[in-house]
């Protein structure tokens, strides 16, 4: 992975959780209020989910020396 590749990926994965951080209120109305949310809202909270995972996976994974 160049360093170009690299960065760009710690700005999607940063983006990714931040995003996902704004969908989590509808979590607490799930859970706490029983009030279901719009399907689209959890398919987005879904995928985001899903990206973030995938990013931090992908930086994780990649060692120290290939980063230069």
């Amino acid at each position: 992975m160049t360093t170009r590749q690299y960065r760009l990926t710690v700005i999607g994965s940063a983006l990714s959780w931040l995003l996902l951080g704004l969908h989590l209120p509808t979590l607490h109305e799930l859970t706490d209020h029983q009030a279901m949310p719009p399907t689209s809202v959890l398919v987005a909270t879904a995928v985001l989910a899903v990206l973030s995972a995938a990013g931090l996976w992908a930086l994780l994974r990649m060692p120290a020396s290939e980063r230069t």
